[in-house]
């Protein structure tokens, strides 16, 4: 059985966090594959809905991104509390590894009144594709951000706007448009 002292890299409370969305991932969707952009985009949302995730994000290729989630995910991946089932290397595939429980186990605590949040999210977010993720991730992003930027409520032109000044055309005008209502509706946006 691996234990606490198995961990040199992912000892902290983000790979906890992490490795907590890889475990309700396998769990609810376990003929899927779960790659680097769903990670960071189910942790985005995890984050968002209040699960305490210590890491911050910014908008970059495939929308909202945090280099703390991705250092999470490769220190996770060298300490075998999961592995990369993908036979491709630019796909990835994880699941829970050898060393995913002793970390489920030592911070226990911390995940335990966020295991419910975590499943909502995943089970909510982790069957769509991860162009999808990264559409309402982005959007979501966006929408909040440019009232930051203004000083008032954000209309829906100008979050579409903003969205497209980033995206440009990879996403077609009625997808922004529905997620953008499916945001409001769901009282994210």
């Amino acid at each position: 059985m691996s234990s606490a002292s198995d961990l040199v890299y992912s000892n902290d409370l983000c790979s906890a966090f992490v490795t907590a969305i890889v475990r309700s991932f396998e769990k609810n969707h376990p003929n899927r594959w779960l790659g680097r952009t769903a990670t960071q985009k189910l942790t985005y949302f995890a984050k968002v809905l209040g699960v305490p995730v210590p890491v911050s994000f910014g908008i970059y290729t495939y929308g909202p991104y945090s280099d703390t989630v991705t250092f999470a995910v490769e220190s996770l991946l060298a300490d075998e509390v999961i592995v990369d089932q993908s036979r491709k290397p630019e796909y990835s595939s994880y699941r829970l590894g050898p060393n995913g429980k002793a970390l489920l186990q030592m911070f226990d605590p911390e995940l335990r009144p966020h295991v419910s949040m975590i499943d909502r999210v995943v089970k909510a977010l982790g069957g769509f594709k991860p162009q999808e993720l990264e559409l309402i991730a982005t959007l979501h992003f966006i929408a909040q951000k440019v009232p930051q930027l203004i000083g008032r409520k954000a209309t829906k032109e100008e979050v579409v706007w903003e969205f497209k000044s980033i995206k440009g055309d990879k996403f077609s005008s009625e997808e922004i448009s529905a997620w953008y209502d499916a945001l409001v509706q769901a009282g994210l946006a």
